[in-house]
């Protein structure tokens, strides 16, 4: 006992309680490293104990688990033998002021605790970070494939049939260069754009050639999925790490009370195989189901003669926005689906997190506009900072599971621009205005009393300025007006991109909603003198329908700037704030700035062709009921 006064003990969790016991160093190299007792449960998820394990160093021990580093042996009371560095000696004196080093010890002090069996039955918990893309205001935009993108079947094939010498079309017109050099676009700039255009088009049919040999040859085909009656998620190892040749696996149970005891095989897993007449099964009612919809998809294939011929793919299991190369390589999301409501949640939870990520900003900016105008004595530019800490609170709330565009112009041009499923775009419009107006109507209750004495003396139009935008001033005509709008979004729009380019400067994680809404108040104080700067048609038409729906006549719609300001404005902005930044920065395919414009005409008049399918079906199933 130590002599010193006795104090509490101090609380460990299990996973600091397991963690110290996997590093205490064997007294002798013939000793080992206890285990786990049979009838206890090993408190670390798999994922933390994986990273605790990796982040540890290259020690090991002589069973092949890792030792963690000196510091994280002094907390656990087994004594260093690595004298201690200073932040001098790490940076060998190159200071910083943005914080202490990270290491492996302050990464696991930010880790949570997570309780055994946690995992187990919440499975979601573990799903991979990028199992699926998010278009999001909060990380780095997704990398997408787009139709425009991938050459045709009946292209290809005509290649193939009329195959050319590698930089042909450059030959032609006298150049000497090299066809590896074009395939990876390595184009010098040349005065005679018909040169450059050369080069690029025998750039382009090596890489959809090289593309093609590689679906036919197997090497580039994605894997056939799973069916939902199969697993697919694969079972968890009961080690924390692979051993290296020569090892001896340490065993780390997995389920309560039970010790499970490896198997050495040389040979290699094998995945789960869907069973047979189960897949038949659900394909015969899937058939039976959608009869009509089954015959739009094979006339599609007629009219494409997509590549998608090549691997045999289930088309019937993808969305029809996204390219069935993309959708093999995007895997099924596990959810926790405890109740009723759990499945309702997890087929609607991005237009729920939406409208949520929508109702907080609004309510927080409406208020703040609405508790300047009242106290009649506040400062303005406490607005635009509120309304940009608004932003943030709203793609913090909704960044990872919606993306928090809340707002219809973003919505629209991360459609066009970066291939957002056109088939969501619905439900994030519905949810964005409905946030608005519930956001404007639970304001205007709030304030019901404040704003009834403030009426008494003063004139309503500062009020409704506080919920809408307008034109503030008698001589800001709908061109000034217009302008504000188009020019605010415009800057919204460049910034949002970039920030969402990984291959740009993207800030560091967590900080793309701080950045945003620190952008958002810069520009609220700079546009909002003239319009009040809605850059967002649900910011303005939300609360113009809550004010209607309590009482204040129809002028909110007799002046036309709620439709060439927040719609037409911001919009058109946003449009060509994208243009610009593709234009001038973006490299990625999926921007239509990037891959020729007959890919583009093509893939908009398949939409159109489907859409019209879908309608004429659609009146013939009305008609027939």
């Amino acid at each position: 006992m130590d002599e010193r006064s006795p104090r509490r003990p101090r609380a460990r969790s299990e996973a600091t309680r397991r963690l110290a016991e996997t590093t205490e160093a064997p007294a002798s190299p013939t000793q080992s490293i206890p285990t786990t007792a049979p009838g206890r449960w090993d408190g670390i998820s798999p994922t933390t104990a994986a990273s605790a394990v990796d982040d540890a160093g290259p020690a090991r021990t002589s069973t092949g688990i890792r030792r963690r580093s000196t510091a994280a042996s002094r907390r656990s009371g087994v004594p260093s033998l690595t004298s201690r560095t200073t932040l001098a000696q790490r940076t060998q004196g190159n200071f910083t002021l943005a914080g202490p080093e990270e290491t492996p010890q302050m990464r696991l002090a930010h880790e949570p605790f997570v309780h055994p069996g946690y995992a187990e039955l919440n499975p979601s918990y573990e799903q991979p970070a990028n199992a699926k893309p998010v278009w999001s205001l909060a990380k780095p935009l997704p990398r997408v494939v787009r139709p425009g993108m991938v050459p045709t079947k009946e292209e290809l094939l005509q290649a193939r049939a009329n195959a050319q010498l590698p930089a042909e079309n450059s030959q032609k017109l006298g150049l000497d260069v090299d066809p590896n050099d074009l395939e990876l676009g390595q184009i010098e700039p040349r005065a005679d754009p018909r040169k450059i255009a050369a080069q690029v088009e025998d750039a382009r049919v090596q890489r959809e050639n090289n593309f093609l040999n590689r679906i036919l040859t197997g090497e580039g085909a994605p894997t056939r999925r799973l069916s939902r009656a199969s697993s697919v998620r694969p079972r968890r190892s009961s080690v924390l790490e692979a051993p290296e040749p020569g090892e001896v696996p340490v065993e780390t149970p997995v389920t309560p009370g039970k010790q499970s005891v490896p198997e050495v095989s040389d040979e290699p897993l094998q995945p789960v195989l869907e069973h047979p007449d189960e897949h038949k099964i659900e394909t015969q009612q899937q058939d039976s189901q959608h009869p009509a919809e089954e015959e739009e998809e094979e006339e599609e294939e007629e009219e494409d003669h997509g590549i998608t011929e090549f691997p045999p793919l289930d088309s019937a299991a993808y969305p029809e926005d996204l390219h069935p190369l993309v959708q093999e390589l995007v895997e099924d999301e596990i959810h926790n689906n405890h109740t009723t409501w759990s499945v309702i949640r997890t087929h609607h939870r991005e237009a729920l997190a939406e409208a949520l990520a929508v109702f907080v900003q609004l309510t927080v900016g409406i208020s703040v506009d609405l508790s300047v105008t009242l106290a009649d004595a506040g400062n303005p530019n406490t607005t635009g900072w509120c309304w940009g800490f608004a932003a943030m609170m709203g793609i913090y709330i909704s960044g990872g599971v919606s993306g928090a565009h809340m707002n219809p112009t973003i919505t629209l041009m991360l459609w066009f621009y970066r291939g957002f499923p056109k088939r969501k775009i619905p439900s994030y419009f519905a949810a964005q205005f409905l946030g608005a107006f519930v956001a404007a109507l639970a304001v205007y209750g709030l304030y019901h009393r404040s704003i009834a004495v403030y009426l008494a003396s003063h004139a309503d139009i500062n009020v409704i300025n506080s919920f809408v935008t307008s034109q503030r001033m008698s001589w800001i005509d709908p061109a000034t007006a217009f302008f504000n709008e188009f020019l605010g979004t415009l800057c919204l729009t460049v910034t949002v991109l970039a920030l969402g380019d990984d291959q740009n400067a993207p800030p560091g994680a967590g900080m793309n909603s701080l950045i945003i809404g620190f952008v958002v108040a810069c520009l609220s104080m700079t546009f909002s003198y003239q319009t009040g700067a809605a850059f967002n048609p649900s910011r303005d038409f939300g609360p113009r329908l809550a004010l209607l729906a309590v009482g204040y006549g129809s002028e909110l719609f007799t002046n036309p700037y709620w439709f060439y300001g927040p719609w037409a404005g911001s919009l058109t902005g946003a449009f060509v704030g994208a243009f610009l930044y593709d234009a001038m920065i973006f490299t990625g395919g999926e921007s239509p700035v990037n891959y020729p414009w007959e890919r583009t005409q093509r893939a908009m008049r398949k939409s159109r062709k489907k859409w019209k399918r879908r309608l004429r079906f659609a009146k013939r199933k009305k008609m027939a009921q």
